[in-house]
């Protein structure tokens, strides 16, 4: 089960690094992104960053997942 839960965290480390790499414009000076929508993305990328800490980790269902704004 170690092992299966080791790859299973991997495979969600990726999908979360991901999802950051893809909103990184969403924080960047030039964004054409009202602050308040910059707040919001910066919400959600928190999230991302603390999605290991959920009890369920690595074991995350689809709704475990932030949604982006």
């Amino acid at each position: 089960q170690a092992t299966l839960d080791a790859k299973v965290a991997e495979t969600n480390r990726k999908t979360r690094n991901e999802l950051l790499t893809d909103s990184d414009w969403t924080q960047m000076n030039d964004s054409p992104l009202t602050n308040e929508e910059k707040t919001a993305w910066a919400t959600y990328r928190q999230e991302l960053r603390d999605i290991s800490d959920l009890d369920a980790w690595p074991n995350l269902d689809d709704a475990d997942w932030p949604v982006a704004p």
